[in-house]
């Protein structure tokens, strides 16, 4: 899956954070960026059910629910 982050988007939000990254440091975050802008949109996912949580089921004495 295609980042929705043109390599030129990227290279602006990198100068606007300020970090000192050099091209190749700057190509090669980029290429996990595709990565997290995949994660995020799953984040931002409205109204998901609270099952499909972890946390929500959990029980750190190991019994059985």
């Amino acid at each position: 899956m295609p980042a929705k982050t043109s390599p030129e988007d990227f290279a602006a939000l990198v100068r606007r954070s300020g970090l000192p990254l050099s091209e190749v440091e700057q190509a090669e975050i980029y290429l996990g960026w595709t990565h997290l802008e995949a994660m995020l949109e799953r984040l931002r996912m409205p109204l998901r059910p609270r099952e499909v949580e972890p946390a929500v089921t959990f029980r750190p004495d190991g019994a059985a629910s």
